[in-house]
């Protein structure tokens, strides 16, 4: 029995034992045998540049490191007493302020914080080039560049430039692309020592002078018959430039030197007084002087006789161009019932036919162009008026203007466009002739009323714009018969002018205030008998007025180029106005009818017969080649 005492004595130790765990357990207690731990959080922060971009490493005490971003944190579990936590793995160029390894102490169930703030530094640095230019027409365009004989890279004539991401050391830097006016001082390219995260300024400094001048020009024009257009100044090979009659005009980036300057575009009726061209020296930065006198006389036209291929009596010429020009006349010698027109044109070297019309009287031509050009009469069988249109290919009659109880017959046409044009003639009634005015607005072709008492048969027409057109013409209806002038203000027709024993022909003007009229006036003497005389009547835009002339020859047509260029033709008589005085030639015995002119010594006249004369400068005759 004793050994079975002893057994109980000695288990009963083990069994407190035992109870006292399970108490500890059930009290929550943990593993009486297991060691006391702690957290350690490590956070990075980084700034600078060039930061390291695969982040860093955590080594806690001897352990193996542990992976962190540049900016993160990471949490390690360290037991209960003293570790050492450093921060690895870092780039060259980064460093940690309070250095990378920190000694922290770890209680049980806490967490200690540890901080690393990495701050990185460039490893490259930098040339902060700087360009400064003085003085006058600096480069247009500016510089370049170029960094070690690399690419060039503009930089302008004051700007500044950074090359950056250079490595530290000696680099080149040269200026380029600078002007032949210009110089750079110092050395060209220049060394530039670059040290990490620093710039190295260099600045390059260029001094420009002018090589460039200005020239003014003055031209003064005096005399008869100015050129109505101006010039065209021409310095050496540049295009021309306009200056006026009299005017002045600077050009302003003339290269120093010599130059060659040449006043073109005068008139033939004008010269220059002293060398044309000349010679102009042109000093830098300064403005050299040049003048022009010009002096214009009269033209002094020789009136030639071309062959027109016709005995036709020509009634009207117009032209576009010099070398595009028309007449219009009546053949009475054709067969056909009351004669053929004829339609000529004139090509720069002859006249040439370009259509006839049997039993059609046309009496006036007139158009906007080339391609756009109308003419005027009237139908001998029918009491039609006529109107031919040519485009450029051909002519093409007008139909619709006809009337049951008047016969129509067209003067004059002009217009202020091609889409404001006015015919005018006359409508007979079986008793009296009274006023005829067709319109065309670009569509189609109206008549026009023509209110109030005073309606006469008119024979041309002109004006300044389309609220300023005069008509003139001859009312019979009165006795002694009057001479009218009727003026449209856009709306209406009314009378400015009547005058008994006059009758007028022809109108044209230069402006508003610049109108001619030209026809003849009949007075009766003492004897009883009746003195017929030529006349030209003006408008100065306040009244009309008659004009003294060399001659008493009746007047049939008058045009002009300008104010002060204007032709008068009748009776064997031409006469020009310079716009100061009339003067006369008398270059056929034959009655001229038309009259045309491009400039003052370029002009046209027609008559009975076939008779065209051409006017030129004397002593320059343009024949024609055809016969």
């Amino acid at each position: 029995m004793p050994p079975a005492r002893a057994f109980r004595t000695s288990l009963a130790p083990i069994c407190m034992l035992s109870a006292m765990s399970l108490l500890w357990a059930a009290c929550g207690g943990g593993d009486i045998g297991a060691p006391r731990t702690g957290q350690v959080q490590v956070i990075t922060t980084t700034t600078g540049v060039e930061t390291d971009v695969d982040g860093y490493a955590i080594i806690l005490d001897a352990r193996p490191g542990v992976s962190i971003g540049s900016n993160a944190s990471s949490t390690l579990v360290a037991a209960e007493g003293k570790h050492t936590v450093e921060l690895a793995g870092l780039s060259a160029n980064c460093g940690v302020e309070a250095g990378t390894r920190r000694d922290v102490v770890v209680t049980a169930n806490e967490t200690v914080d540890v901080a690393f703030d990495v701050v990185c530094s460039s490893t490259t640095g930098g040339i902060h080039v700087v360009t400064a230019t003085s003085g006058s027409q600096p480069d247009p365009d500016g510089y370049t560049v170029s960094l070690d004989q690399g690419a060039p890279q503009p930089i302008g004539t004051s700007g500044e430039l950074t090359l950056g991401g250079l490595a530290a050391g000696a680099h080149t830097v040269g200026l380029s692309g600078v002007a032949a006016n210009c110089t750079l001082q110092g050395d060209n390219p220049r060394t530039a020592t670059v040290a990490a995260a620093q710039l190295t300024e260099l600045t390059f400094s260029v001094t420009c002078v002018s090589v460039i001048g200005a020239l003014a020009v003055t031209t003064s024009t005096s005399g008869t018959s100015l050129d109505p257009d101006g010039y065209s100044l021409q310095i050496d090979d540049r295009p021309g430039q306009p200056i006026g009659p009299s005017a002045s005009v600077t050009i302003a980036d003339l290269p120093a030197g010599s130059h060659t300057v040449l006043l073109a575009g005068v008139a033939p009726t004008c010269r220059v007084d002293g060398d044309n061209p000349r010679p102009a020296e042109i000093t830098a930065g300064q403005t050299a002087a040049l003048a022009f006198t010009v002096i214009c006389e009269t033209a002094l036209l020789s009136w030639n006789p071309i062959a027109s291929g016709t005995r036709a009596d020509l009634t009207e010429v117009w032209g576009s161009s010099p070398t595009d020009v028309f007449t219009v006349g009546e053949d009475d010698n054709d067969p056909a019932p009351g004669g053929a027109s004829l339609i000529l044109h004139y090509d720069g070297v002859g006249w040439s036919r370009q259509l006839k019309l049997p039993s059609i009287g046309l009496r006036s031509v007139w158009g906007t162009s080339a391609t756009n050009v109308f003419a005027v009469g009237f139908d001998f069988l029918a009491s039609a008026a006529k109107i031919l249109h040519f485009d450029g290919t051909g002519w093409q009659d007008v139909p619709g203007l006809g009337s049951t109880s008047e016969q129509f017959a067209l003067a004059g046409v002009w217009g202020s466009s091609a889409t404001d044009v006015f015919a005018v003639g006359s409508a007979f009634d079986g008793e009296f002739e009274r006023a005829l005015i067709f319109h065309f607005d670009g569509v189609g072709w109206q008549r026009m009323p023509v209110d109030g008492s005073v309606s006469p048969a008119l024979s041309d027409v002109w004006g300044s714009s389309s609220r300023d057109v005069y008509a003139v013409g001859r009312d019979d209806e009165v006795d002694p018969a009057t001479g009218v002038v009727l003026h449209f203000d856009g709306s209406t027709w009314s009378p400015v002018l009547q005058e008994e024993s006059l009758a007028l022909s022809s109108v044209w003007a230069s402006s508003a205030t610049d109108v001619f009229a030209c026809g003849f006036e009949v007075k009766e003497l003492n004897d009883g008998t009746f003195e017929v005389k030529g006349t030209v009547r003006h408008f100065d835009g306040s009244a009309w007025a008659r004009m003294p002339l060399p001659t008493d020859r009746l007047l049939q047509e008058i045009w002009g180029t300008s104010a002060a260029d204007v032709f008068a033709v009748g009776d064997g008589v031409v006469l020009h106005y310079d716009g100061t005085a009339w003067s006369e030639a008398r270059p056929t015995s034959r009655t001229l009818l038309g009259v045309w002119a491009s400039s003052p010594v370029d002009a046209f006249a027609v008559g009975v017969g076939g008779l065209i004369l051409h006017g030129v400068p004397l002593g320059f005759a343009r024949k024609s080649s055809r016969p």
